[in-house]
Order: C-alpha cells, then structure tokens, then sequence
C-alpha cells in the first residue's frame, strides 16, 4: 500500500480513460476535446455502448455542462465520433448515443504489440513508441489479412440488412458502392440507423427522392431524428408480441373450434342413436315450437331438433350428477 510521497510506477496501477497517440499528437483538436475522447471511450466498454449525458461528462471531467457541449460537437466535426439520438419509451429523447469512426489519424501511429521489444542499445529497450497492456491492444491480433476479410464480410452483411430496410423505397436505387462509402464515412452503426429512419419517413410521406445519395448524406450530417420515429430493434419487439399474440389467439380458437366439433359429434351421434318415432317427434316439436320455424327446410328443422334433443340430455346429465 503506497503512502502519500511514496515513489511509484503508474504502469498498470490505475483505472482510467485510453487516450491514443494518435489524438493525442493531433493539432486540430483542443485539450478538452482530447480528454473527452478519452473519458467517451471510457464509457463505451467492449462492446462501444457510449451514451453519457452532458451533465455525466461534464462532471466527470471536471468542467462545466457547456464546454462539455463544445467538445463532443469538436469531437463531432473532425469526425471522430457520430451522435446518434435516442428516444424513451414515451417518445421523448434522453442522452445521445456515441458512435466512434475509424479516422486517418489512426492511421499515422504504427502500435508495437505487447511484449514485442526494440532493442536499441546494451539490451535496453525503446519505450518510445506506443505501448499498452494485453486488456486493451491497440491492434488486432488477428493478421492484415484477416482482418480485411473481417470488415469485408461486416460490410456486405450490413449492406444486405440496409439493402432489406430500403426494399419497396425509392431509396433502394443506390449503388453498393455509394452505400459502402456513406458506411466507411459516418461508420457501420450511425448509418444503419440513419438508413432505416429514411426508409420509414419515406412510407408515411412518399415524398420523390431523385439522389438517394445526397439525401443520405444529408440526414447522415443532420442527425435530425424525428419525433414519431420508433427504432427498428423496438418495432422488431412489438411486432413480435403482436406475432406472439396472434399466435396464443389461433391457439385458443383452435382449441375452442375443436371443442364444439367434439360437441357437434356427440349431438349427430345422440341423435342418430334415437329410434325414427323419437326423431320425428323432435322434428313435430320443433316445428310447432315458434311460427318463424313452420315454413323452414328440412334441414334446418333437424338442426333444431338435434339441439332440443341435446338440451334434454344435458339437464338430465346435471340432474343425475346432482342427486349423487
């Protein structure tokens, strides 16, 4: 346990945010723009999940809710990272989400993996360039090459879902490669949810769209989320409860429908049990029974009488059940 004046080696010993070389050494951005790009990777984890409020970052940082503002639209306009808006279940907006894009800037550093070494003199070893610990490797471990492939495969799997949201729109006109391009431009997940907004403004207002391209990239630079938008993840949720309900409804009917043709038998074979003077008893009764039945077609006069017959039976079953 280290006491206050103590000398100490940082390395590994503290939790906090990762701040790359690369946005470090960056001119064009300010102090605080950095540090938020730090503490937003922070907040997006494994799996990128990134959706702090100003007031969260703010005081996370150490500043005020303004600046906080000033250096996510920084972030924002050098194109670092991609604000997405989220609604509540209510339909009113609450914290945006962060999506982080890939920049050339990463493209400057060359990270050493760790436990390689440079050896520059007498064994010692340069500690100049970029390292980091196994938890968090700037690179992949994967080769080059698999790594295309892994993006590849991304990319063609997220233009078939795009290609899938788009069907039935005019918007499906654009080419894979503008698709590809808008992709690697504002990143995989910010226009994917981009796309699926345009394909659902579009079939409420089937407004003429010419340039499915520009209009992309119009609302890809907007981040205008419509108020009556639901996202795609919730209407897949409720369409499957309306499924599921639909579903639970056919059951109960079946079972209802198997029921009365169950019941439907038992009547047709009581009656068919019964001698023909019972039967055409039944049948006088029925047809004496009210004057609407007097003009009515054999057929329906049986069909009368079979549950006249069946009534009989079942008052008499609940009789009997009774006594005993």
């Amino acid at each position: 346990m280290h006491s206050v004046g103590d000398i100490y080696i940082p390395w590994r010993l503290f939790t906090g945010s990762l701040i790359p070389n690369s946005v470090l050494k960056c001119c064009d951005l300010s102090p605080t723009a950095k540090l938020f790009f730090g503490r937003l990777s922070q907040f997006g984890g494994e799996n990128g999940d990134s959706y702090p409020s100003y007031n969260i970052l703010a005081l996370e940082v150490g500043i005020e809710r303004r600046q906080a503002m000033r250096a996510v639209k920084e972030l924002e306009k050098f194109g670092l990272i991609c604000r997405v808006k989220r609604l509540k279940d209510d339909g009113g907006f609450t914290s945006n989400e962060y999506v982080f894009l890939w920049h050339t800037i990463f493209s400057e550093d060359e990270p050493v993996l760790p436990g390689d070494t440079d050896v520059t003199r007498d064994g010692v070893t340069d500690v100049t360039k970029p390292r980091c610990h196994s938890r968090h490797p700037l690179v992949s471990e994967m080769s080059p090459k698999e790594n295309h492939t892994k993006d590849k495969n991304l990319v063609n799997t997220t233009t078939e879902e795009i290609r899938l949201l788009l069907s039935g729109t005019p918007l499906s006109k654009i080419s894979d490669k503008e698709l590809k391009v808008l992709m690697k431009r504002h990143g995989i997940k910010c226009f994917l949810a981009v796309a699926d907004i345009a394909a659902e403004t579009w079939r409420r207002e089937l407004k003429d769209i010419r340039n499915p391209g520009g209009y992309f990239q119009a609302l890809c630079e907007s981040h205008v989320v419509p108020e009556w938008y639901e996202p795609l993840e919730e209407r897949n949720a409720r369409m499957a409860l309306v499924a599921e309900r639909k579903r639970t409804d056919a059951m109960k009917q079946s079972e209802q429908d198997a029921i009365e043709e169950k019941e439907s038998q038992e009547r047709e074979n009581h009656w068919r049990s019964l001698s023909d003077k019972d039967r055409e008893k039944f049948r006088a009764e029925a047809a004496i029974s009210s004057p609407i039945f007097l003009n009515l077609p054999d057929v329906a006069i049986d069909s009368i009488s079979k549950l006249i017959v069946w009534e009989q039976r079942s008052q008499m079953d609940t009789i009997e059940t009774s006594s005993e």
